[in-house]
């Protein structure tokens, strides 16, 4: 099983692994350490992924329209359009995404998501919940995570060239 969790490193803390309170030793504005991102261990997601989360959409954010583009995504708030993204995709908990298809090389859903997913990785949270069809590599759940929909299981090969 891979471990894809939001806001926390490789070694299960909130913050990152680099020494001081945030990974770097800086300490940055609401919540967030001096590098503009919550996890500080210097791949930003700390599962191991090559993407850092380098764009954050706060829970006070509503969005409409298409998200594309190389890097990794964090949504905090809502989403509603077309994602298409060569990273990680990480749903917090609380946030709300509607989407005819979603397209990342991972994804982890701890809020709700309406849409189909296509991703190497898919790991829904104890608080995710999805209603759609997962056509995935390799999938993981919570005890408590919610699924309405079906999982194709493919090669991982074969679902990194869709993905691409």
């Amino acid at each position: 099983m891979f471990t894809f969790r939001p806001g926390k490193n490789g070694n299960g803390h909130k913050n990152g692994n680099g020494g001081g309170s945030n990974g770097n030793g800086h300490t940055g504005q609401n919540g967030h350490n001096g590098n503009g991102y919550r996890n500080g261990n210097g791949n930003g997601n700390g599962n191991g992924h090559h993407a850092a989360i380098e764009t954050v959409l706060g829970p006070a954010v509503h969005w409409s329209g298409k998200l594309n583009g190389n890097g990794g995504v964090r949504i905090e708030g809502s989403f509603d359009g077309s994602i298409k993204i060569n990273g990680p995709l990480v749903i917090a908990e609380g946030a709300r995404v509607t989407s005819d298809e979603i397209r990342a090389t991972a994804v982890s859903v701890a809020g709700t998501v309406k849409s189909n997913i296509i991703a190497e990785k898919v790991e829904i949270l104890t608080t995710g919940r999805i209603y759609g069809d997962l056509t995935t590599g390799a999938f993981a759940s919570e005890e408590g995570a919610f699924l309405r929909g079906q999982i194709v299981m493919q090669e991982p090969a074969a679902v990194a060239e869709v993905v691409a």
